[in-house]
């Protein structure tokens, strides 16, 4: 009986190891459970209250298994998938639609002034300079956008948002403000104003990092003569990288713009234009100015970061820019 009664026994350890190899790995069961094996082998007849230890482990053991069955399974991963990199050529494809190049002639001197915008919304509102926005609403200056490579007359605009120009950075001549946003008002072609417009979506969180690469999209004009800025502007598209940051004012604990290696983008011109990140293609940075220098490799661009320009409007709108927008002003 007792020999009937020890194979019954190592018949259901047996089991009950094989159902606990197939569920989970339990360390610190399967050590006692060893340890009482071991014990039965060095034994030829088991005594009684050994059988009945036994008996508890098993059920114990059993217990353990059943409850593990129980337990859900985890949950999927929450962290999302890195969003896969935009195409360049896409990137340059939209932009000839949502890229513009601000054309104005001011007649008191008989000059040109030339410098970049965007289209950020798909109701025509545009992003740009408050340093080029100004001439919009000069009465002795004309301005048109023009868009395309080379660059065609396109639209009017109107001046929806200028802060005040009146702070400057230190002791340059850049507004600490030197944001506005337009709206378009006309089209070249007599055409009706689209509620569909090709648009680049601002990333109004963004914070850049040292070394980051973006992608940069203006209308330079400086080393261009008259006749051919006038009548053969192109759309540039190049990569930079951001060098340092820069604070526009007594707060150096944060940035609100960077500078960027000099590409063949660091030209007068330029100014009013965007700065996208490479994966997305969101703008995060707008075109305000450049350090001196004779050729465009030994100047630097500077950008105010997307985060600050939502910044401005807050402070001073109370809302961010989606928000503002949202408003239909």
């Amino acid at each position: 009986m007792r020999y009937f009664l020890l194979i019954a026994v190592l018949v259901l350890i047996t089991a009950s190891s094989f159902v606990l190899s197939r569920e989970l790995s339990l360390p610190k069961k399967e050590a006692v459970f060893e340890s009482v094996t071991e014990k039965i082998a060095t034994s030829s007849a088991p005594e009684p209250e050994i059988v009945q230890d036994l008996k508890k482990q098993i059920n114990s053991l059993s217990s353990a298994v059943k409850d593990l069955k129980q337990i859900p399974p985890p949950k999927p991963s929450t962290t999302p998938e890195p969003a896969p990199v935009v195409k360049s050529a896409d990137i340059y494809n939209k932009a000839l639609g949502a890229v513009l190049n601000v054309f104005c002639y001011d007649r008191k001197a008989n000059a040109y002034i030339f410098g970049s915008a965007s289209i950020i919304h798909p109701k025509g509102y545009i992003l740009t300079n408050g340093h080029l926005a100004v001439r919009f609403e000069d009465p002795n200056t004309e301005c048109q956008l023009r868009r395309g490579s080379p660059a065609r007359n396109f639209a009017k605009a109107k001046v929806i948002w200028l802060p005040s120009q009146t702070p400057k950075i230190g002791a340059s001549e850049i507004p600490k403000n030197d944001v506005a946003i337009l709206k378009l008002t006309e089209l070249a072609d007599g055409s009706a104003l689209s509620e569909n417009f090709e648009y680049f979506e601002i990333n109004a969180s963004y914070v850049s990092k040292i070394g980051e690469s973006l992608y940069s999209l203006n209308y330079p004009s400086e080393f261009l003569g008259a006749d051919t800025a006038l009548s053969n502007t192109n759309l540039v598209f190049t990569l930079g990288a951001v060098n340092s940051f820069l604070t526009v004012d007594d707060n150096t604990s944060d940035a609100e713009g960077v500078y960027l290696k000099g590409e063949l983008s660091a030209q007068h011109g330029s100014s009013g234009g965007i700065f996208l990140d490479t994966r997305k293609g969101e703008i995060v940075g707008l075109f305000v100015g450049l350090t001196e220098g004779k050729t465009t490799a030994e100047r630097m661009q500077f950008m105010f970061m997307s985060s600050y320009i939502n910044r401005i409007l807050l402070e001073e709108k109370g809302m961010g820019i989606a928000e503002y927008l949202a408003t239909n002003p």
